[in-house]
């Protein structure tokens, strides 16, 4: 594939990401005021409801944009789907311990950013019930949450984009769907979270098959809405649900360590390096990243003042 078709391909990615991330906004919000207007004794409920009829909607867009990824006389040499190997619980919880190994490194990374944007005077309550959820009570949002987001981010990163990205490598891959997955989110306390756990996403997609890591990330936000409630008011949920995202890291650790000889092959190869230089010099990717970027920042000034929650998982 030459130069200028893959900046081509790239440039009509972004430009597809776009559109998508604005109808997600726009549609998300216009639906919200639609149900409130129809049914007003509902407004608690009605944003997740309007979340679920617009990802739905959006998810369905994204899909008939991108319905030929491959062009076979532009994209030769494609990788082929890996053929999925057997799958386990065991395997599934080494992803587990991987994922909560991401978030609290993640964690770790994002407390600058908080102590910085606090100093600041920046109110960042909206930013945090946004990456934490709601109550166990609210059905709405427990169906959002924990089941049709993560069926709808899944499809949408690790199915759609990925079958766009995946011939050009494993790497590029995992870092493209990461990065665009961090920037949906539009909320600066769950970029670095998002990115991270987008890789572990990626790697346990890639290795199995889509429906696994639809099973990982339901997992995750059934577990964090869980934690965030219970935890509230009970110093031990909170203290083992924490000793559990350690326990995570140190797996991880041990995990990176033990194969320490395979570490150079997950790295970019110089063909990826070459296909990442191009991505960045994208210039529609400039503008999803400054536009999201302006969401994320009028969350922070205006805390509910618009609809970037809508995303969240």
């Amino acid at each position: 594939m030459r130069e200028k078709q893959i900046k081509h391909y790239f440039n009509v990615t972004a430009i597809g990401f776009f559109a998508y991330a604005l109808l997600l906004q726009f549609l998300s919000a216009g639906t919200v005021l639609l149900l409130e207007s129809l049914f007003p004794s509902q407004n608690t409920d009605s944003m997740y409801y309007a979340m679920s009829i617009t990802v739905l909607l959006c998810l369905g867009f994204l899909s008939f944009l991108f319905r030929h990824s491959y062009k076979e006389e532009a994209l030769e040499n494609r990788e082929a789907e890996p053929v999925s190997p057997s799958f386990t619980p065991l395997r599934f919880l080494h992803y587990f311990f991987l994922f909560c190994g991401a978030q609290w490194v993640s964690a770790l990374l994002t407390s600058p950013l908080i102590f910085l944007f606090e100093k600041m005077g920046m109110d960042l309550t909206y930013s945090e019930m946004a990456a934490k959820g709601g109550s166990l009570g609210d059905f709405p949002m427990l169906f959002y949450t924990i089941l049709l987001a993560p069926l709808v981010e899944e499809t949408v990163f690790r199915h759609v984009l990925y079958k766009r990205f995946r011939s050009f490598g494993r790497f590029f891959t995992a870092f493209a769907t990461s990065f665009f997955f961090a920037l949906i989110h539009s909320n600066f306390l769950q970029f670095i979270p998002a990115f991270m756990m987008g890789f572990v996403l990626f790697s346990i997609r890639d290795r199995y098959g889509l429906p696994f890591s639809i099973l990982l990330h339901t997992t995750n936000n059934a577990l964090a809405i869980l934690v965030n409630n219970l935890g509230q008011n009970n110093k031990f949920i909170s203290s083992l649900y924490g000793l559990l995202l350690l326990l995570g890291t140190v797996y991880g650790l041990v995990y990176l360590i033990k194969n320490r000889k395979n570490l150079p092959a997950l790295l970019p190869s110089p063909e990826e390096k070459r296909s990442l230089a191009l991505f960045f010099r994208s210039p529609f990717l400039w503008i999803d990243i400054l536009v999201l970027v302006a969401l994320a920042v009028l969350v922070l000034v205006r805390p509910g003042g618009n609809g970037s929650d809508l995303v969240n998982v």
